[in-house]
């Protein structure tokens, strides 16, 4: 079949209530499957951390209430992406005007059901990943190894931390969400926002010391500032964040994320189990933007995440070639 068809596309900022902060995603409203190749081409033309395609099941743009939702990075697809689904939804609630209150995604990561909030904000119901304690043979103490399960790590995980953590910083504790193959690394907690925006790591060695990125995909280096005032952890409004994140993934093409939803899925459950807190507000440090994730823990394995979403661009991408359907 030959497409010679403009579709609407969206440049979209997510997590912030600012433009040009959070996290960039592009959002491409192509009613009916392409094959991943095209995907995949479009996402790198886009270039941008994430492209989103979202497919109605049920209806069309505007009317359906349930979506098959893939994400791709400007090199592979990945199984879940926070910010970019909620760019998606933002496209659907707020520029196409969805009719329906909530939506559901199908994913390869399992169904998501996103609800409007009040103020043009987004509520999304998420997973939370299982973490595990990492144990590097008394090179740090393990301080959440009395709270989740514990693991002889690899060495080379150390080597890994070393390259985005100088050994000025001192380390409190690592963990691991296996499902995501997310690794977490709790940095001292005197650490201020200036001093985390400063981290400048080498994501060639990172890739040089793990190269297949089959045990680690991404890492965080996080904090629960000691005095977050003091230390510069607040908001416009002068609200204190519970905790603080920088995220690198280069194994996914990825050198820096400026605002990760999936990574909240992991320091989330994390975080609520060392503070004893099951309502959370975090930031992503990103060095130039910084992003806000308001996330309200569940008993049943899953969380909800809150976040607002600024459209930059709107405009229409042309496919003009043979196009494979399904």
């Amino acid at each position: 079949m030959t497409s010679s068809r403009n579709f609407p596309c969206y440049l979209v900022d997510a997590f912030t209530d600012v433009a040009f902060a959070g996290n960039q995603a592009a959002v491409c409203l192509i009613p009916t499957e392409l094959a991943d190749e095209k995907y995949q081409k479009i996402a790198a033309e886009f270039n941008l951390s994430e492209t989103a395609y979202p497919v109605p099941l049920n209806g069309d743009f505007k009317t359906a209430s349930r979506f098959t939702l893939r994400w791709f990075t400007p090199k592979v697809e990945v199984p879940f992406c926070g910010h970019a689904t909620l760019a998606t939804s933002h496209v659907l609630f707020y520029e196409i005007d969805n009719e329906n209150s909530a939506i559901t995604f199908s994913t390869k990561n399992g169904d998501l059901v996103i609800q409007r909030s009040l103020g043009d904000k987004v509520e999304m119901d998420f997973p939370q990943y299982e973490v595990t304690s990492v144990e590097m043979g008394g090179l740090w103490d393990p301080k959440g190894a009395e709270i989740f399960p514990r693991f002889d790590a690899p060495p080379f995980l150390r080597d890994l931390i070393r390259e985005l953590v100088p050994d000025a910083i001192n380390v409190e504790d690592v963990a691991y969400a296996a499902k995501a193959k997310k690794l977490i690394v709790v940095i001292d907690k005197k650490t201020t926002k200036f001093e985390l925006a400063q981290l400048n790591g080498d994501i060639k060695g990172l890739l040089r010391i793990h190269p297949e990125g089959d045990f680690v995909r991404g890492i965080i280096i996080c904090l629960a500032p000691e005095d977050a005032y003091v230390q510069g952890f607040m908001d416009s409004e002068q609200r204190t964040y519970d905790y603080a994140c920088r995220y690198f993934a280069p194994w996914v093409g990825i050198d820096e994320d400026a605002a990760t939803g999936s990574a909240q899925c992991a320091m989330a459950p994390y975080f609520s189990k060392t503070l004893g807190k099951e309502l959370l507000y975090s930031f992503q440090n990103y060095p130039g933007r910084g992003a806000q994730f308001s996330i309200i823990m569940s008993d049943d394995g899953r969380l909800k995440m809150i976040g607002k979403a600024m459209t930059i661009v709107r405009g229409s991408i042309f496919l003009d070639e043979d196009v494979k359907f399904f």
